[in-house]
Parts: structure tokens; sequence; C-alpha cells
């Protein structure tokens, strides 16, 4: 990251007035971006881990009765919007477009309060210890 932001800063260097405070806030959205990057991937493993975890239908009745309890248990601790939107998307199996008619949104605005929703659910499941 450090070499990237260098080297626009020397590709910059006739067009900025103060080469420190680019290079700074440059290293510092660099950064930035590639911490959120990290972040999205460390929940989507853990998604992906929770949704193969879901998918056995071979589970026996009762481990299946005890996941249904700790995702309703989950499904519980989101706030109201996140948790209708949980509902909608992946128990019901709506597609963002039948989302954003029930709910008045953008297909876009869906897809992203989507991501956010999951990213809570996750953050959720791993704050219970859940498998």
């Amino acid at each position: 990251m450090v070499q990237d932001a260098l080297v626009l800063l020397i590709r910059k260097t006739d067009q900025l007035r103060d080469p420190e405070a680019y290079l700074l806030s440059t290293l510092r959205f660099r950064c930035r971006m590639y911490w959120r990057t990290r972040r999205r991937q460390r929940h989507l493993s853990v998604e992906s881990d929770l949704l193969e975890a879901l998918a056995q239908p071979q589970s026996p009745e009762q481990e299946s009765a005890a996941l249904r309890h700790d995702l309703d248990r989950l499904l519980a601790a989101l706030p109201p919007r996140p948790r209708r939107l949980v509902r909608l998307r992946y128990g019901l199996g709506y597609t963002a477009r039948e989302v954003a008619a029930r709910t008045g949104l953008t297909p876009d605005a869906v897809r992203q309060r989507s991501t956010y929703a999951r990213g809570l659910f996750t953050r959720q499941a791993a704050r219970l210890d859940l498998p």
C-alpha cells in the first residue's frame, strides 16, 4: 500500500500543492479500503460456513430443530428493518426486485442493505458463539 501511494505521489508531484498531505490522505484511504475488503471477506467466509451448515438436508430432526431455534434467536437480536430484509431475501427467497417492490426501496438499495444485514447477522452469530 505504501508503494502504491508513493507511485501515485511521484506521478502527480507537479500537480500537487501539498505532497505530504496528499501522501497521507492517499495512504489513509488505501488502508481503509484494504481493511474494509478484509472485513467483508471475513464476513463472507463466516456466512458461507453458516449457509453450508443450513444446507445439509440429511441432518437429524433434533439438530434441525436446534438450528431453527438458533436462527430464530439470531433474527430476534437484529433490529427490525434488517430482520425484515433477512426474512424476505433469505427466509422467503425473494429477489432484490421483489423486495424493492414490497418495501419501496430501489433494488440497489436492497442489495446494499442486504449486505449490511448479513454483516449484522454474522457478527451476531459470532457474538453468540454459534456455529
